[in-house]
């Protein structure tokens, strides 16, 4: 009997460094959807990946492979697969929704088997923007949804800090976490992963309390560290939380996050759904020097990271909403909006708005703030500050 197979769009970190080593662990074999020839090739020489998890040695995992979107066998081998996943960051959900649409047309229309398709995105919007895709590509695929196709997002508490591609073949690095959280709401029951078959993807019914709590407590933190950090000329997570200011400044980030998910179940009525993370435990993975985790990594993409129901801007909302002033999420928030690496577009495009517009107009845009919303004048006065210690300098 062969193996269960899953097909995943992408094979960047979290794809390499948690899902496929995951699946390779139960038993399952990976193909990976790739458009970049020297990683594909560094994959299928040796038919899978290192791994190296922090305070551990190097790991082999097989079972894997690459295929390009353009190869003529990906329609055959999607038809086989048990189980389909993304892992290529929320704005290219929509062209991987595009892409895997004629996949799954054509997986639904060989097996009467239902399919599912986990989102590893980290993203309270990642199905929707996947389903976006796929129905612009293949409309018919609407009468599937909920019914022989499920779609729903992960929580994925791993933090994987690079891929390689070295003499040996691809290497991933990452920390010891292994916890994940699977939408089991959205998800076809009785077929994987809902079937049990893939131990470490933990089904919950109350999924967007999970993806909350990883949002604003751990990702508020982590990007914090990485905008404080580059602001300071950091190169590293660890070199900037090494540093006791910004070490202080992240621990009350993530004190007033913490609150603010503290108030959002309690308006909600919501159960707390995980036991409470201690904050050391929080900060001591943003210090990890084994994982070395660039700062313009956990810094990329800033525009996405300020919107409404994101890892900033989302808290800040919700401590307002209980009353609590959220002064070290705007600074955090400020410290984001002013990030301004050459190496990354969105960054780029967002200091030129800025130049052109102010920040309370570009807030306006980006997180949908009003300009006289107190939260955008908080995040403003923090901006014109650090815009004003960083010129007298």
């Amino acid at each position: 009997m062969s193996a269960p197979r899953c097909l995943i769009a992408g094979a960047g970190r979290v794809a390499g460094g948690f899902v496929a080593p995951l699946l390779s662990a139960a038993g399952w074999e990976t193909l990976l959807i790739c458009r970049n020839r020297e990683v594909r090739d560094a994959i299928n020489a040796g038919g899978g990946l290192w791994l190296r998890v922090t305070g551990a040695p190097d790991r082999w995992v097989g079972r894997v492979r690459a295929i390009s979107p353009e190869d003529p066998e990906l329609l055959a081998a999607a038809a086989g697969a048990d189980l389909f996943a993304t892992s290529v960051g929320p704005s290219s959900l929509a062209a991987a929704g595009r892409m895997l649409a004629p996949l799954l047309g054509e997986r639904l229309e060989e097996s009467s088997a239902p399919a599912n398709v986990i989102t590893f995105e980290n993203h309270r919007r990642a199905p929707e923007l996947l389903t976006l895709g796929l129905l612009e590509a293949h409309p018919q695929l609407a009468g599937e949804i909920g019914v022989r196709l499920g779609i729903g997002g992960a929580a994925v508490w791993r933090a994987v800090s690079r891929r390689a591609v070295a003499e040996d073949g691809i290497r991933f690095e990452a920390d010891a976490v292994e916890e994940c959280y699977v939408d089991a709401a959205s998800l076809v029951p009785g077929v994987p992963p809902l079937d049990g078959s893939i131990p470490g993807l933990s089904p919950v019914r109350a999924f967007d309390d999970r993806i909350i709590e990883k949002l604003w407590i751990f990702n508020a933190g982590h990007a914090a560290a990485a905008y404080l950090g580059w602001h300071a000329g950091c190169r590293t997570l660890h070199e900037a939380m090494s540093r006791p200011g910004i070490r202080a400044a992240v621990s009350e980030i993530v004190a007033e996050a913490r609150r603010a998910f503290e108030a959002y179940l309690e308006i909600y009525c919501r159960p707390v759904p995980v036991p409470s993370r201690p904050p050391g435990w929080i900060l001591d993975r943003y210090t990890d020097p084994a994982l070395a985790d660039p700062v313009v990594r956990v810094a990329r993409e800033p525009r996405r990271k300020l919107a409404a129901d994101d890892r900033l801007i989302g808290p800040a909302i919700a401590c307002r909403a209980a009353g609590i002033e959220p002064s070290a999420l705007a600074t955090a928030a400020a410290a984001a909006l002013s990030y301004a690496d050459p190496s990354d577009p969105q960054a780029v495009n967002l200091q030129r708005e800025l130049e052109l517009l102010g920040p309370a107009e570009v807030l306006s845009t980006v997180s949908t703030l009003a300009p006289q919303d107190e939260l955008a004048r908080l995040i403003c006065r923090s901006y014109h500050e650090r815009a004003a210690e960083e010129a007298a300098l």
